[in-house]
């Protein structure tokens, strides 16, 4: 397996839905779910942050997807 933080964010919540056990018929719900927790995450984390330490509006890898989720 390759590190988080070379992999696409795209990439990384396909792979957390394969490995929470989605099967090809379910796969496609899994991935919007798990979006939807990211922009849920990402919302959370801006409310707390100030202005000055704003979260990245868009993950630009799977580290930081794998942290959101």
């Amino acid at each position: 397996m390759t590190n988080p933080s070379g992999i696409g964010p795209a990439v990384m919540i396909t792979r957390i839905a394969q490995e929470n056990g989605a099967s090809l018929a379910t796969q496609l719900a899994k991935v919007a779910e798990l979006r939807m927790q990211m922009a849920i995450a990402q919302a959370e984390q801006a409310d707390k942050l100030s202005s000055d330490e704003q979260a990245p509006a868009n993950p630009i890898n799977g580290a930081e997807v794998d942290l959101l989720i």
